[in-house]
């Protein structure tokens, strides 16, 4: 029997791979990355969030 998928694991899982992206593209060092660069990730990593909020809902 599947265990039930839990709205905490989709995020987890979202952000990771919001995470994994944004340092293959802007550099593994987030000290080095433009004022741009952060807030792109920071609304990436709000998007996520609310995408995988609609998945589980």
């Amino acid at each position: 029997m599947a265990s039930p998928i839990r709205l905490a694991d989709v995020v987890e899982d979202a952000l990771i791979r919001v995470w994994t992206e944004a340092h293959r593209e802007f550099g593994p060092n987030e000290r080095e990355w433009t004022s741009a660069q952060i807030r792109e990730y920071e609304l990436r990593l709000d998007a996520a969030r609310i995408d995988a909020g609609w998945v589980a809902a």
